[in-house]
């Protein structure tokens, strides 16, 4: 009786000193996500009011490990890290995605081109996105943890001239990130596409090795791009950018059943914060050019119909080039001749 008492009385103690210091029962899962970008970028805001909400939700079952600024993987790194496990979670962008899977550059493709952007978001935001998110599951042994997060239109900038009309287009040389989609659509509408990486081009835009670009002007105003002489701006719709939220698939499936739940509420909870978020960022960065000097031209809807005509040529060569599932893009064309009926 004397030794019971005495265990009784040491588990008390035990549980009276580990409480107070924040230790539970159940068991704690610590992952680690990594993302490339900076901690104001409206991605990593983003994943700040999910972190938080998801160790709250879970009352501290669920811990994350955050590295943001490329601290442990860069961009086009972070996919393979996921399929390895080496970290847990990742939220990349669907243009580092297109050399494992290139379904994910569905809204590259030409039909997309120059549409409203309610369009193609709500594509995404449904059908179109759960068919990507299950090839990347399949192919990467991830898990999706809901609706993915926006980062807005690719558009472009000029430095000579401003680009109103498709003569424009002609002889300039404009940077793109990569992929065959995005050169092949360039060089249709009559540009000479260069590849340049990102931290390369305020140079390039001195030396005259590029004349423009495509890319999200929240990204043009954290180059500073004017500073490089850049001096306007088509919102010409090149094609709107998401980022996947993916987790490694052997972690997910090591959580309970109520905490995977969980992940998926808090996600579904948080995105549409993020979207907000990302809407703020575009519209500043547009005010923020302007104030710089910058010129922003926006094109017609019938404009812009007449330019993705041009584009539309060349769907069939970049879904054959880059190998795109030829049932998903007839599947995904069908839904958004649909939407534009309803128009």
């Amino acid at each position: 009786m004397k030794k019971l008492l005495l265990s009784t009385f040491v588990t008390f103690i035990t549980l009276a000193v580990l409480v107070p210091l924040g230790w539970t029962a159940d068991k704690v899962y610590t992952f680690k996500l990594s993302v490339e970008t900076v901690e104001s970028h409206h991605r990593n805001k983003g994943l700040k009011i999910f972190r938080c909400l998801l160790e709250k939700n879970s009352k501290g079952r669920l811990k994350v490990d955050y590295y943001h600024s490329g601290q442990i993987y860069k961009g086009k790194d972070i996919p393979k890290a996921l399929r390895l496990g080496t970290i847990q979670m990742g939220v990349p962008g669907i243009w580092q995605l297109e050399g494992i899977n290139p379904n994910t550059a569905i809204t590259a493709l030409p039909m997309f081109y120059g549409l409203p952007e309610h369009i193609t978001i709500g594509l995404i935001d449904g059908e179109v996105g759960n068919l990507v998110s299950r090839f990347l599951e399949k192919k990467l042994d991830v898990k999706i943890l809901g609706k993915w997060y926006r980062h807005g239109y690719l558009n472009t900038g000029s430095k000579s001239k401003p680009i109103k009309t498709l003569e424009d287009w002609k002889g300039l040389k404009i940077r793109y990130m990569g992929g065959a989609a995005n050169a092949l659509r360039l060089k249709t509408l009559g540009a000479n596409p260069v590849m340049i990486p990102w931290p390369d081009l305020p140079m390039a835009m001195l030396q005259g090795t590029a004349d423009g670009f495509v890319t999200n002007y929240a990204s043009l105003v954290s180059a500073k791009l004017w500073d490089s002489g850049v001096r306007y701006g088509t919102k010409d719709k090149q094609f709107y950018l998401h980022f996947v939220p993916m987790m490694n698939g052997k972690f997910w499936r090591s959580l309970p059943k109520d905490l995977q739940k969980i992940m998926l509420d808090t996600w579904e909870e948080h995105v549409d914060m993020q979207w907000a978020l990302n809407d703020f960022m575009q519209a500043r960065s547009e005010k923020i050019m302007e104030k710089n000097g910058m010129e922003i031209y926006a094109p017609s809807d019938e404009q812009l119909a007449k330019w993705r005509a041009r584009v539309m040529t060349v769907q069939d060569q970049i879904v054959e080039e880059i190998g795109m599932d030829k049932e998903l893009v007839a599947k995904v064309k069908r839904l958004l001749k649909e939407v534009l009926k309803k128009k």
